[in-house]
């Protein structure tokens, strides 16, 4: 097995043994949480427009259909997902979390450039909610 092969596998084998009760970052760190934080000015980007849920629903759905994807890589924990907007859609990112970096100790130190999902964009049409296009990022 090649060195980043066999640290890919660790950090994978790192990853599949983590509790799913946190949201994640890169290195599939916890984000701290703070209830308060939601209801203030600051937090405003945490907040969405109603209709980023009915696009999220139709790009979720497709996404869960991808024949691109195994069953794993469609696994929400390897996420985090973005909205944003242009002029006629809505836009949902599904942002593939990179692996942390273990050592042959067990530590995580860092991250690799590595992902188990596939960073994939939608652009949801405005007037139709019909998902318009479809890409998948490296």
């Amino acid at each position: 097995m090649a060195q980043s092969t066999e640290s890919e596998q660790r950090s994978r084998d790192y990853v599949s043994k983590l509790a799913d009760d946190c949201v994640r970052t890169d290195g599939y760190a916890c984000v701290e949480t703070d209830e308060s934080d939601f209801l203030s000015v600051a937090a405003e980007q945490a907040m969405l427009p109603g209709y980023y849920l009915e696009a999220w629903s139709r790009s979720y759905s497709d996404f869960q259909g991808l024949m691109e994807l195994d069953a794993e890589q469609k696994k929400l924990k390897h996420y985090r997902i973005g909205f944003t907007e242009d002029d006629g859609h809505y836009i949902v990112l599904f942002r593939a979390l990179l692996l942390p970096r273990v050592d042959a100790d067990g530590n995580v130190d860092g991250v690799l450039r590595v992902s188990i999902g596939m960073t994939t964009k939608y652009w949801v049409d405005k007037k139709t909610f019909a998902i318009a296009k479809r890409l998948f990022l490296r």
